[in-house]
Order: structure tokens, then C-alpha cells, then sequence
């Protein structure tokens, strides 16, 4: 059995190693980067372990004998899914590996905005002190996230002793995640758009989620509200977030991803002092991509054994 690492991020191999030896199935590792590059790579392999390379349509339709694309991360956009179906073959992410980073990266944005700490270090490594920045308290002000998945909800665990007066949580299955008792509100999007201080997104990429904040969004927002990204760059559409930013609709913002990663030079998110931005590391912990790389693997062991993996994203019929 052939097993292909498509792009390798990471520059280590043992976890999967472990999982896959244990069968006899032989790893490869590429670092594909376009759909030519992993056809070639890819086409007789009986497993594709994929990061951020394109599976798109015309890659499937050319793969020989994949049974398997397991997707390192819980996103899968760059998977087109309808098509490994098509095919037979499953497609499997490893949700909820990274709930504790993201959240406590989102955390940490909520906090170095509300607190202006990057722009309080800038100014004093460049001679200043006592920088006059408004800078409101958290304590009684409303949280919202938006997404109430595995990383949302430990948001919210990890929120709930910072003194937040509400925090609200705009999800489809709102409710049902949130259960009956939680103290948390589940409300429309709208209605958090309106009434957060504090907006956290935690939503997946898709048709639905493609700039859910856009212009109509941000004109519901409370002026002078913070928003902190952590799941997609695509999910804001950047250009509305600009003028949101400059017009003070939006006091400052913290982004550890954007629309195009690496940002290109012009960006003028780059230049504004109201924005944080890190480098779509929100997932990263030591213990994170230890956790990842072994279910990547299992996900795609399982199949070539002949059952279903553990956490699929479609289903597929024999």
C-alpha cells in the first residue's frame, strides 16, 4: 500500500510513520504545492495524507487508486469533496485537535487589543511613555462568538471568569450545543453583531460562511467593538473590514488569518495601527500537531483496512 504525504509543513514523518508501518504501508512525502504537482505525486497511491495542496476535481478524477484523502486540520475547503465522493473515495479532517490553541490564541487577541499592548510596546521600544490611547475596561462588557463548534466552546469555558456581563454565541444549532442550562445566550447573528463588544469568529469555510462579514455585517456592529478572527481569512471580507477600521465602526481588530496568506505588500491591513496580525498559527502547539499528525494517519489507516474512518467528512457506499 502506497500512502502520499502531498505537502509536507511539517519536516517530520514519525507519527505517521508509526500509525502506517504498522500495516505495511509505505510512506512518501512530497511538497506539492499545484494540482500537477500532486497528480503526479499522487496518482497510484492507495492514501493521500493532504495540508494545504489543491484536491480539486481534476486532481480526483485522475487518481488510480486513492481510497482515502485525509485532511491534516479540521478545514476541508480545499478539498472538493462532491467529487472524491463521486469517486468513492472518503475524505476525513481531524476536527477539534487544536480547540485549546485557537481559543487561547483568540483569547489572547481579545486581550492585546482591548488592552492596545502592541501598540504600548511599539511606542515605548521608540522612546514613548505614557501613550494616550482610549482603553475601556472587559469587565461587564458583552462577548459574542460566532461559531459554537470545539474551539468556540472552549472560548467560551475559558471567557467565562474574565467578567463579561453576557456572553452570546450566534450558531445555527445554537442551543442544541449550548444545551439548556448554559449560561450562555444563543442569539442571531444580527443580534450579536449588535450588541458585542467582543466578536470572536469560529465558523468554517464554506458557501454559507464566505464573507459572512462583509458591509451589510459591519454596518450592524457596534461602533468601537473589537473583532478577533481565528478560523478563516475568506470568512471577512477584508476590503468592508478596511473601511470599518478607518470609519472607527470597528476600534481595532486582531487577524491570525487572512483572505491571501501570505499577505501581499500592499495590503494596508499591514499598515494600520488599530490591526494585530499573526501568521495563521492559531492551531500551533507542540501537543496540537503531535495529536494531528497521528489521527491524519489513523483516519487514512482505517480505510486501508477496510473500514470507515473516524471522523469523516462524507460517506461513501461500497
Amino acid at each position: 500500500m502506497r500512502v502520499v504525504i502531498s505537502d509536507d509543513r511539517f519536516g517530520r514523518n514519525d507519527q505517521e510513520e508509526a500509525v502506517l508501518e504498522a500495516i505495511g504501508a509505505g510512506l512518501e512525502v512530497f511538497r506539492c504545492s499545484t494540482e500537477d504537482e500532486v497528480i503526479e505525486a499522487a496518482r497510484t497511491a492507495d492514501a493521500i495524507l493532504l495540508n494545504q495542496a489543491p484536491a480539486t476535481a481534476r486532481v480526483i478524477q485522475a487518481l488510480e487508486n486513492c481510497r482515502i484523502i485525509s485532511r491534516y486540520g479540521s478545514g476541508y475547503d480545499n478539498v472538493d469533496v462532491a467529487a472524491a465522493t463521486a469517486r468513492g473515495i472518503w475524505v476525513s479532517n481531524v476536527p477539534g485537535y487544536c480547540a485549546d490553541e485557537v481559543a487561547e490564541h483568540a483569547l489572547a487577541l481579545i486581550l492585546s487589543c482591548a488592552r492596545a499592548i502592541p501598540v504600548k510596546d511599539r511606542g515605548v521600544r521608540t522612546g514613548g511613555w505614557n501613550i494616550n490611547r482610549p482603553i475601556h475596561r472587559m469587565t461587564g462588557r458583552i462577548l459574542g462568538i460566532v461559531g459554537f463548534g470545539s474551539s468556540g466552546r472552549a472560548l467560551y469555558e475559558k471567557a467565562r471568569s474574565f467578567g463579561f456581563s453576557r456572553i452570546i454565541v450566534a450558531d445555527p444549532h445554537g442551543r442544541e450545543k449550548l444545551g439548556s442550562t448554559s449560561p450562555a445566550e444563543p442569539v442571531s447573528l444580527s443580534t450579536l453583531l449588535e450588541q458585542a463588544d467582543f466578536v470572536s469568529l469560529h465558523v468554517p469555510l464554506n458557501k454559507g460562511t464566505r464573507h459572512l462579514l462583509g458591509a451589510e455585517a459591519f454596518a450592524r456592529m457596534k461602533r468601537g467593538s473589537i473583532l478577533v478572527n481565528t478560523s478563516r481569512g475568506a470568512v471577512v471580507d477584508e476590503a468592508a473590514l478596511v473601511a470599518a477600521l478607518r470609519d472607527g465602526t470597528v476600534s481595532s481588530c486582531g487577524l491570525d488569518v487572512l483572505e491571501r496568506e501570505p499577505p501581499e505588500s500592499g495590503n494596508p491591513l499591514l499598515q494600520m495601527e488599530n490591526v494585530i496580525l499573526t501568521d495563521h498559527c492559531a492551531y500551533y502547539s507542540e501537543e496540537s500537531i503531535a495529536v494531528l499528525k497521528r489521527k491524519t494517519a489513523e483516519n487514512a489507516r482505517e480505510v486501508l483496512l477496510g473500514r470507515r474512518p473516524f471522523t469523516p467528512v462524507n460517506v461513501v457506499t461500497a
